[in-house]
């Protein structure tokens, strides 16, 4: 790769900042270009890439390879000045399925869950010396970052079904956490998902673990998760099992799910090799993914939830976790739908588990990658409610609506994987935390 010089299109994206940082510690000419400034460009220029917030043709004339997401319009200037160039333009996916060539990868796929799994898998090999790299969509508290760098055989990578990016990649060994349908956009309905996940598996050369319920997969290691109990204050154990044996786990982390993409990582690397008390004593100190059931208590009758669901079955799943968790109290929810297709597709859905709240708030769609589409909004999921949610016009509005509603004992949930995480620390503070 000696004298080629990145352009990343979108750097400061979840998988994009995690490519570049992992080209310039390869010792490669990075830049890139978006649209505003955020954590991820932040922690790019402090290691020394040029980032810019504007179109600059002459950052492209430099370049050798030029990288762009779904998010950047086929008419960008930069991305037309690269072609006209006659420039090697790929997408997100296929530089990432090039980074991770050398590498035994250890890829995880799947509707929800992936980012979890994946930063457990990370820490687990790090932690025992296996010193992995990892490409993951969330912010790994045990690393401070989307991106791990590791000298060792293993490259983790979270496998994207948006785009169908999954099938770029040829794992030496997987994990799919779910089939269930999203991304119809792309799929089309339900069997186009589930034909795209078995595709993914006969990439896969060894081993792949999947969860008991898991349909439709072939030729997988199944694994149960039973016995699910909360133990005290901030401590939760389960049992899992699988073909080579039954284990006992106790840790820190909120939720069945949770504990199932535990049992997910533990396996695949019991399969590998590793010893199952060393990896149990390796989670101990996982610390978690931002925005995955983060939780603080605010005060003895009050915690603060901020979570990443944007899939019905995942926001019932976190209802149901915090119902488990705090018998008995409030529950409000605080939900942005993420992308347009994605609500419409599933508005009776989202309806249905949303009820599981004590009280709604729903804020504006966040298109993310979509054009505006003006006939789709949140009220394509309220005029489903038995009960009607509040509707705000600005994520702002969020804490004057909580105060309206709060009831202690109380959860008070923010919910969604665009940008309502801005919400988290003005919460906080609103509450004296």
């Amino acid at each position: 790769m000696a004298g080629k010089h990145w352009r990343f299109l979108g750097i400061g994206g979840v998988g994009m900042s995690a490519l570049a940082e992992h080209y310039h510690r390869q010792g490669q000419e990075v830049s890139g270009y978006d649209r505003e400034p955020s954590p991820q460009t932040e922690r790019l220029s402090a290691l020394g890439i040029p980032i810019d917030f504007s179109p600059r043709l002459e950052r492209v004339r430099e370049a050798t390879e030029v990288v762009y997401t779904p998010a950047i319009p086929e008419d960008f200037p930069e991305l037309l000045e690269a072609r006209r160039l006659g420039l090697r333009v790929l997408r997100r996916s296929e530089a990432l399925a090039q980074a991770v060539e050398p590498y035994q990868v250890l890829a995880v796929a799947g509707a929800h869950g992936k980012t979890s799994t994946s930063a457990i898998l990370a820490w687990l090999l790090h932690r025992l010396g296996a010193l992995p790299v990892a490409f993951v969509g969330g912010q790994m508290r045990n690393f401070g970052g989307t991106y791990l760098p590791g000298s060792g055989p293993y490259a983790v990578v979270e496998a994207d079904e948006y785009d169908r990016a999954m099938l770029r990649l040829s794992p030496a060994h997987a994990i799919i956490t779910s089939t269930e349908p999203d991304h119809l956009e792309i799929y089309g309905d339900a069997a186009g998902v589930l034909a795209a996940y078995q595709a993914f598996r006969e990439r896969v050369g060894g081993y792949c673990v999947v969860p008991a319920q898991v349909v439709g997969i072939r030729e997988a290691i199944r694994v149960e998760v039973r016995d699910y109990q909360v133990v005290g204050e901030g401590r939760f154990r389960f049992v899992y099992r699988w073909d080579g044996g039954e284990r006992e786990v106790e840790w820190s982390h909120l939720g069945r799910l949770y504990a199932e993409n535990a049992a997910l990582a533990l396996t695949l690397l019991e399969v590998l090799g590793f010893s199952p008390t060393a990896l149990r004593e390796a989670l101990a100190g996982y610390a978690g993914v931002a925005r995955r059931l983060e939780w603080q208590r605010l005060a003895p009758d009050l915690v603060a939830v901020l979570d990443y669901a944007h899939h019905p079955t995942e926001i019932a799943r976190t209802i149901d976790t915090l119902r488990e968790a705090f018998p008995g109290w409030q529950i409000i929810v605080l939900f942005q739908p993420h992308l347009f297709s994605r609500t419409a597709f599933f508005a009776k859905e989202f309806a249905v588990v949303l009820e599981r709240a004590d009280e709604v708030v729903l804020f504006p769609i966040y298109p993310a990658r979509e054009p505006y589409t003006p006939h789709i909004s949140v009220k394509t999921i309220s005029q489903h409610l038995a009960k009607p949610a509040r509707e705000v016009v600005a994520l702002e509005q969020g804490m004057r609506e909580v105060d309206i509603l709060l009831k202690r004992p109380a959860v008070i949930v923010l919910m969604g994987a665009g940008d309502i995480y801005t919400l988290w620390h003005p919460l906080l503070k609103h509450f004296g935390a």
